[in-house]
């Protein structure tokens, strides 16, 4: 699909034109500036086309992004269970161990 030249409506800055596109990002020249945009990413978040609509090409383009995106998740998430199962602390990922009430029962939270 080509996307210069393409009419689009922003969110905030109204009315513009793709101008370029260079690689993952678009150029977007609206009446009062010019602007860069992460491509398919904007078309999900702050483009339209003026017709109100996303055309075909684009959300196809939008699904594989998410399915990247997914996939890199997805990986990291394996890696840091696989680091974890083998006795190495991450950052933000720690696991606090389950302590015991007054009345012997668990909690998970820990209270401060």
């Amino acid at each position: 699909m080509v996307l210069e030249n393409l009419c689009v409506i922003h969110k905030t800055f109204g009315n513009g034109v793709i101008t370029g596109v260079n690689g993952k990002y678009l150029t977007v020249k609206f009446s009062n500036a010019q602007k860069i945009f992460v491509y398919p990413d904007a078309f999900e978040k702050f483009l339209t086309c003026q017709d109100g609509s996303v055309p075909s090409d684009i959300l196809a383009d939008i699904a594989v992004a998410k399915e990247k995106k997914r996939q890199i998740e997805e990986a990291k998430t394996a890696e840091n269970r696989h680091a974890m199962d083998h006795g190495i602390v991450i950052p933000g990922k720690e696991i606090v161990p389950e302590s015991k009430d007054e009345d012997g029962s668990g909690s998970s939270v820990e209270e401060i």
